[in-house]
Order: structure tokens, then C-alpha cells, then sequence
């Protein structure tokens, strides 16, 4: 009997679920501009959310071009990630949320990191939704599957 393989989805929520953090790669000027951050999703995968001050580069860089890619990935570090390491790229767009989505989302986000609790209670804090377009999922650097929300 042959095992049934798990579809794209559910290894697209596996990874968010077990990832916490992705690098987020904004058009800064003149060049992309790639930081770190700690990141939630809604169970559809539909959206992403990430706290930054509204003082950063990166908040600075959504206000000009919404368009961003999130990359996360399973990496150690070791010889062995050429054949286990997973990544998975997220196309979409970022917003900051208006207060009413906020109070929406910030129960999940807060879930998630309850450590960063007084981070995103400070008024210069922002709660960024990224609406997300397309994932691109890579194992083993070469088998690319692609799973489009638009």
C-alpha cells in the first residue's frame, strides 16, 4: 500500500507552524533591503503579520512599495541541508493594520509571542499584514512547487 504524501498545503502550514522567524526583503533605494522577523499566519494562509516600529528601514520601505518577500527555511547550518533543508518563499503585500484589524490580529500574534507583549502595546509599534499572493515551496534545491492564492 502506498503512503499518501501530504499535500503542498499542509507542508506550507507544517513550516509556518514550526518556523517562528523569516527574513522579509522590502525595495529599499537603491537597493532590497532584507531583515528578520518574528511572524504569525491565519490557519487559510492567507496572511502574514510581523510587529516593527514605524521608525525602521523596513517600515519605511512598505510605505513606498507594499511588495515584499518572506523567506523561511528549516537550514542548521550543516552539510546536510543540501538534501533536508526546506525554504519557502511568500510574495505578497504589506500594510499596516488599522486599529479595528489590529485588535483582530494581535490576539494570534501575541499567541505566538507572548514574550513581545509589551513591544506591540508601544503607539510606535505597528502590526504589518502582509495579504499574501503566491508561496513557493523548494526541497532539496531543486523540487520547486508552487502554490498561488490570487
Amino acid at each position: 500500500m502506498l503512503k499518501k504524501r501530504p499535500s503542498l498545503r499542509s507542508d506550507i502550514e507544517k513550516l509556518l507552524r514550526k518556523e517562528r522567524l523569516g527574513v522579509i526583503a522590502t525595495q529599499g533605494e537603491p537597493y532590497p533591503y532584507a531583515t528578520l522577523v518574528g511572524f504569525s499566519f491565519t490557519k487559510d494562509l492567507k496572511h502574514l503579520f510581523f510587529a516593527t516600529m514605524r521608525s525602521t528601514r523596513k517600515y519605511r520601505n512598505i510605505l513606498n512599495n507594499q511588495h515584499v518577500s518572506v523567506l523561511i527555511d528549516t537550514r542548521k547550518n550543516d552539510i546536510d541541508d543540501f538534501k533536508d533543508a526546506v525554504a519557502l518563499t511568500i510574495l505578497g503585500r504589506a500594510a499596516e493594520l488599522e486599529k479595528a484589524d489590529k485588535k483582530k490580529y494581535l490576539t494570534l500574534y501575541l499567541k505566538r509571542f507572548p514574550h513581545l507583549k509589551c513591544f506591540i502595546e508601544d503607539p510606535e509599534t505597528a502590526l504589518v499584514e502582509i495579504q499574501v499572493d503566491r508561496y513557493i515551496f523548494v526541497r532539496r534545491f531543486q523540487e520547486v512547487k508552487e502554490l498561488s492564492l490570487i
